[in-house]
């Protein structure tokens, strides 16, 4: 599902935790809108790191942007 234009409350605390290091916390829906918004990424498992989230620019650009 898109998200709509302007991101909610439960958007911007998903990606709260994933900037924090949470992403394992995020809901796999939730985690699916972020990705359609481009705002992360879905970064794949390696042999030193399992499957994770990643902010984007623009997802690391709308947490700075929502803090001040």
């Amino acid at each position: 599902m898109p998200m709509p234009t302007q991101p909610g409350p439960r958007d911007y605390e998903n990606l709260a935790r994933v900037a924090q290091g949470q992403a394992a916390t995020v809901d796999e829906a939730a985690a699916e809108r972020l990705i359609a918004a481009g705002l992360v990424l879905q970064m794949e498992a390696s042999e030193v790191a399992p499957a994770s989230l990643q902010l984007t620019p623009a997802g690391l650009a709308l947490i700075r942007s929502s803090d001040q």
